[in-house]
């Protein structure tokens, strides 16, 4: 006996409960039934998958070692059964989509909505997360699709589409602010300011960094540290902070005139993501919708990136 579903479900739900008793009522089972499953798919690798104590069930190390293909064969099964539902149409459909703060924010919420308009049935799983949690996501199969400037792809995971997308990432501050009075902004002038940046070691702020050690300067370090994209908006409009952001997440509050960006050229960073998917695996029917929706909206955007 090798892995199937049923014998993926009940490691998952062994692990997860820790208990025989647990895992067999959540499934509808009785124990000695999984038990029995249990035993067998043991015999059939020649190793033990779960330590059994008198508090219940711990996995192995063989075990540890089982449950992320257990689980992305449950996944994937889930996703078959949801296909089909939404072919005959018995079925909203589910849509996983993972990102950073970024994007989410960015292009997956507006390809979201011009989705929604004309599958308005459709439920959206949104993740967001730093790059390496997104990627994990991926690959367990609890995020269909993922967007990230980071490279993805690997023995796992390849391009859901060729095209490569587009941002700009720019300065901005609250209106107002004085450096918006200068007729030029340096590198080194902007060396001089108060920022608000995500964490050291994020894709972002490295780049932003290399801009000014690029050029031998040492910027001040950031007044205030956040990974949360509102709380660089009311820092910047409540303060005299500058940020380093993608245009796309700016512009509502441009447009209400609480924002301005800064005309800095050396701090300009077109920035380029892709979408990625899962080797293994068909796409559902609603998430090459929404892939097809994420290529519109980069084209609509790229006048703004040029």
């Amino acid at each position: 006996m090798t892995l199937g579903v049923r014998s993926a479900a009940i490691m998952l739900e062994c692990a997860r409960r820790g208990s025989l008793g647990a895992a067999a009522n959540a499934l509808n089972m009785t124990q000695p039934a999984v038990t029995r499953m249990l035993k067998r798919l043991e015999d059939s690798y020649g190793v033990p998958l779960f330590d059994r104590t008198t508090r219940g069930v711990v996995p192995t190390v063989y075990g540890e070692a089982l449950l992320p293909y257990a689980k992305l064969i449950v996944s994937e099964i889930g996703n078959a059964d949801d296909v089909i539902r939404q072919m005959r149409g018995a079925s909203r459909g589910v849509v996983r989509i993972g990102g950073v703060g970024s994007v989410v924010g960015g292009y997956i919420m507006a390809a979201v909505t011009a989705m929604r308009a004309d599958h308005p049935e459709v439920q959206f799983q949104i993740v967001e997360d730093l790059e390496d949690r997104v990627l994990e996501g991926l690959k367990s199969g609890s995020i269909d699709i993922a967007i990230s400037p980071e490279p993805y792809v690997d023995d796992e995971i390849t391009l859901a589409t060729p095209e490569a997308m587009h941002d700009l990432v720019a300065v901005f501050c609250r209106s107002g602010h004085p450096i918006l009075e200068m007729k030029t902004v340096s590198l080194a002038d902007a060396a001089r300011q108060d920022w608000i940046l995500p964490p050291y070691g994020t894709p972002t702020v490295r780049e932003w960094q290399r801009r000014f050690h690029g050029q031998a300067i040492e910027p001040l370090a950031p007044k205030v540290v956040s990974r949360s994209v509102q709380v660089v908006k009311s820092a910047v409009m409540t303060d005299a902070l500058l940020c380093w952001m993608p245009l796309p997440l700016m512009r509502t509050e441009m447009e209400r005139g609480e924002i301005a960006r800064v005309p800095i050229p050396d701090l300009e960073w077109r920035r380029t993501f892709r979408i990625y998917r899962r080797k293994k695996g068909l796409l559902t029917p609603s998430a090459a919708i929404l892939i097809d929706c994420l290529r519109k909206t980069a084209e609509s955007w790229l006048n703004e990136v040029r």
